[in-house]
């Protein structure tokens, strides 16, 4: 028989017990949110594509420049001599031509207009006025500049290595800030343009101009991308840009300055998925999975709004302890009428990588040069990355679409 002191003691052991079991459930229930289960068999994945894939095969030129038969009279092996082929095959390189420049000298005459009392004389046809460079000169410079990020010293360099033209960086800025003149006017047309579109993605990120501190704002949607360099991250560059009546959509990461701006939005849940993976504790973990839960939820579409609404909500009145478990269910609070636009919105994308794509040349130019150095540099930056991205979207080669566009501008 057990002693009455004893008792105590069982029932102590009792709860414990009872403890130790709710805890082990509680784990259990972590673990299948945190980690994937393990493969059924033991074998090695396969590594590569998988079978039966379509080939990536270099596309064959679609120009042929020389054509060279080949023949073989004696075999290389025993010098036995050699009847007809038995079979040909075709086998292509690709090489380049030693560039060279191409230099024209234009003789200008001059009159004397005894109607005007002046000097008159003809204008070169296609050529930039004041200016050295030629056209695909000034593409090829701007390509160099905003497509490849190359910095001035390193676009020199190749110029005078590769076609023996000698150009200072000076009069490299000069030729970029006339090219960014022509563009002027494409580039108020994206800006007039991308408030009628249906989406927009937004992000900023840091820039400077002479080490001042600016933001560069980017604004991409499906067939536009514009960069604008600003003063400030507020939220009146939004409605500047967009308009307080935009009709669209705008995918962000969620920051205040996008809070409250009057129109339909969806919120990054690549920003979100992020923010809770960091976080290490069993609360965290705890998190990030149900977070992780709710998105695959919400891309299966079989899933109601209403029914998302709800597990939002059990998010958010869950008793964490954790203070960055908090916070996040105080963001989670914020964005919780954007976080579903994309299940209801066709083309709208449920994460905000787009803009985030666009930035990242601008973000590998600013490491590598540091920014600006003038408000002159910051708007040929803002005006050319504009339009060539643009440019891109549309599916239009950038050389080709800015010659056309040069030869029908140049007067």
């Amino acid at each position: 028989m057990t002693c009455e002191s004893c008792l105590p003691l069982l029932r102590e052991n009792q709860e414990l017990k009872k403890r130790i079991q709710e805890l082990e459930e509680r784990v259990k229930e972590i673990t299948s949110y945190i980690w994937k289960p393990k493969r059924q068999t033991d074998e090695p994945r396969k590594l590569g594509p998988l079978n039966n894939h379509e080939p990536h095969n270099r596309p064959i030129p679609d120009k042929i420049h020389k054509k060279v038969n080949l023949s073989l009279p004696r075999c290389p092996d025993c010098n036995r001599r050699l009847s007809r082929p038995v079979r040909w095959r075709k086998r292509y390189v690709e090489d380049i031509t030693q560039p060279e420049p191409f230099n024209t000298e234009y003789l200008i005459p001059h009159y004397y207009c005894r109607g005007c009392r002046k000097q008159v004389s003809p204008k070169p046809p296609e050529v930039i006025p004041k200016c050295r460079f030629g056209i695909r000169l000034m593409l090829l410079t701007s390509f160099l500049r905003y497509g490849m990020l190359l910095p001035f010293n390193k676009i020199a360099t190749l110029l005078e290595t590769c076609y023996g033209i000698t150009a200072s960086e000076g009069c490299l800025v000069d030729s970029l800030t006339r090219f960014a003149g022509y563009l002027g006017p494409e580039f108020e047309q994206i800006r007039q343009e991308i408030r009628e579109t249906a989406y927009t993605h937004i992000d900023t990120t840091g820039w400077r101009i002479n080490g001042r501190n600016k933001v560069l704002w980017d604004f991409i949607s499906e067939k536009h991308a514009l960069l604008l360099i600003r003063d400030t991250k507020a939220q009146g560059i939004v409605y500047q840009t967009l308009g307080t009546d935009y009709k669209g959509v705008s995918i962000t990461d969620g920051a205040k300055e996008y809070q409250n701006l009057g129109w339909t939005q969806q919120t990054c849940w690549v920003h979100l998925l992020r923010s809770t993976r960091k976080l290490e504790t069993v609360e965290g973990k705890a998190l990030h999975g149900r977070v992780k839960e709710l998105y695959r939820l919400a891309k299966s579409r079989k899933v109601g709004k209403g029914a998302l609404q709800a597990y939002v909500d059990d998010l958010i009145s869950m008793p964490f302890t954790e203070k960055k478990c908090v916070t996040f269910q105080k963001r989670m609070e914020q964005n919780r009428d954007k976080l579903f636009t994309f299940m209801y919105h066709k083309g709208v994308s449920s994460d905000n990588n787009a803009a985030e794509r666009s930035l990242r040349p601008s973000v590998v130019m600013r490491k590598i040069t540091g920014g600006n150095r003038s408000a002159k540099g910051a708007r040929n930056h803002e005006v050319i990355m504009s339009v060539m991205g643009t440019w891109q979207k549309q599916g239009m080669d950038v050389l080709s679409r800015g010659e056309e566009y040069l030869r029908s501008h140049v007067r």
